[in-house]
């Protein structure tokens, strides 16, 4: 018998490597003449590099960028050939903020830009840039002052430093775009598919995690529609609609709008890297899972996507994540599914102590033998 163990990272608790090695252990302990195949996933969120680092010989880049406030840091990126893969996160996350520091009004991208341009200056002339987990909501606009690019009002150049001043803008200025940049295809590996603005959009669906109040919401939201009239007037186009546009607070809107990056499902960059689809044709189970498994993973998260793949080839999968909401609307996806914080009776141990939790479900709940994988145990 094969089981394919492909869990995405549990966001800030455990990686979706160390989830692999985990339920491994935990398989072969019960019997160790099941086959494993470990593909950790990922959809464009957190743990995209890690998954990546994880399959390829890749150069891991250490530099110094600027945080979501301005202050310097080090992030890492990873170089393979001439392909680098970014994860917007390391200079815009939420991670690298304490809660009392959540403002999506000053955040910002500017790092992105720095990570951007770091990987241009060491001839990397495809970049795979992995959106999830922001604290910004600023359209990108930060990313692209880093690159080069230039806000005026009149004549005269002015550093967007709160998202209020996009409204201020009149003209844009590429001149001192650095020129690698037109030689460079980048790739926006997008976890969601929200536009830039609206009900759907960025700021309304994601910028209250970010630190926003109920009343700052349609004003950020008023803020970035505007500023997509102005970038559509001078620019002849308009990309504030597109499947993925918001996605971590419009960044991808900004580089598609002004330097013609391409948007592309994240989960099918990776699982196309990895030659995810032909793991599923050789297993005999599949369990897949990530931090929460609620009503987002709905719109095409990392399990569901591994669940639909299961499905088109008749094989069982099982969901392991660390809680669960919606689970009625998820039962259709899912042969059996386990949450940990159900059974640590408490999310803070599930998310303190995921390794106990996940031997845990492996050795109490999912039957496993030689022949195959049987319902839960009674």
């Amino acid at each position: 018998m094969k089981v394919l163990l492909a869990p995405n990272s549990f966001k800030g608790s455990i990686s979706a490597v160390k989830i692999a090695n985990v339920l491994e252990e935990a398989i072969k302990a019960k019997n160790k003449d099941i086959e494993v195949i470990k593909s950790p996933i990922a959809d464009g969120g957190d743990g995209s590099i890690d998954v990546i680092s994880n399959n390829f010989n890749v150069e891991v880049i250490t530099t110094r960028v600027c945080d979501p406030l301005y202050r310097p840091i080090k992030a890492n990126w990873l170089k393979f050939g001439d392909i680098a893969f970014i994860e917007a996160a390391a200079a815009n996350g939420l991670k690298l903020l304490e809660s009392k520091e959540y403002n999506p009004f000053i955040t910002t991208t500017y790092g992105v830009g720095e990570l951007i341009l770091n990987a241009i200056g060491k001839k990397c002339t495809k970049i795979y840039l992995f959106v999830g987990g922001s604290s910004t909501n600023d359209a990108g606009v930060g990313a692209l002052q880093a690159l080069g690019i230039n806000f005026l009002r009149g004549d005269k150049i002015f550093k967007i430093k709160n998202i209020l001043d996009l409204s201020l803008v009149e003209k844009v200025d590429f001149s001192k775009l650095d020129e690698n940049i037109n030689n460079t295809n980048i790739i926006i590996a997008c976890d969601v598919n929200n536009p830039l603005t609206g009900i759907n959009g960025a700021s309304y669906v994601y910028s209250e995690q970010k630190g926003a109040k109920e009343d700052d919401i349609s004003k950020l939201d008023s803020v970035l529609a505007n500023f997509a009239k102005i970038m559509s007037n001078l620019l002849n186009k308009d990309c504030q609609n597109l499947s993925g546009a918001g996605a971590a607070g419009g960044l991808a809107y900004g580089l598609v709008q002004l330097l013609n990056a391409k948007i592309d499902n994240g989960f099918d960059i990776i699982s196309g890297l990895l030659n995810f689809e032909e793991k599923i044709k050789e297993a005999d189970l599949i369990i897949t899972g990530e931090g929460k498994l609620d009503y987002q993973s709905l719109s095409g998260k990392a399990p569901i996507r591994v669940a639909q793949l299961a499905k088109k080839h008749n094989k069982k999968c099982i969901s392991i994540s660390g809680c669960i909401d919606s689970a009625k609307q998820l039962e259709e996806y899912f042969d059996e599914i386990y949450s940990l914080s159900s059974i640590a009776k408490s999310t803070h141990s599930a998310i303190a102590n995921p390794e106990k939790y996940l031997f845990d479900v492996i050795n109490r709940y999912i039957f496993i033998n030689e022949q195959g994988a049987d319902s839960r145990q009674t």
